[in-house]
């Protein structure tokens, strides 16, 4: 497989996962990610969800307790090693309407490990920091 072919490939599969998730489709979202406890999942605040389990509590509370969740992923530039290990750096924004109509905003960076795993993609390492405050 060519390198542009993978590029590609992690492009679609990028758009796939942000697309899961702003469904609120655990179980396609889920196919993105290695499930193994091993996973490891960092947030804006400092959490550190270790095992894929950990980090679909969460999510789960997320999904049920919002009226809209929406992820965009800007700007994604991949390093590939030998077409089976990818990292992918960008920029993220999180928008979520609780039930009340209240809209909040996150936005930041974005860092992800993926490795090839048979002939699927899985995000084994995930990290989001918040946009530093402007001064």
């Amino acid at each position: 497989m060519s390198t542009v072919e993978t590029l590609k490939e992690l492009d679609d599969f990028f758009r796939s996962m942000r697309q899961a998730y702003n469904s609120r489709d655990m179980k396609l979202y889920r196919s993105h990610f290695w499930t193994d406890k091993r996973f490891v999942h960092l947030d804006t605040t400092g959490r550190i969800d270790d095992g894929w389990g950990a980090y679909e509590e969460i999510l789960d509370q997320e999904f049920r307790y919002m009226d809209k969740v929406t992820l965009e992923l800007k700007d994604l530039r991949f390093n590939l090693f030998q077409d089976q290990f990818a990292n992918a750096l960008g920029a993220w924004k999180v928008s979520q309407v609780d039930p009340d109509g209240r809209t909040s905003e996150t936005e930041g960076r974005c860092s992800f490990a993926v490795v090839r795993i048979r002939d699927d993609w899985k995000i084994v390492h995930q990290h989001f920091s918040s946009e530093p405050l402007e001064e």
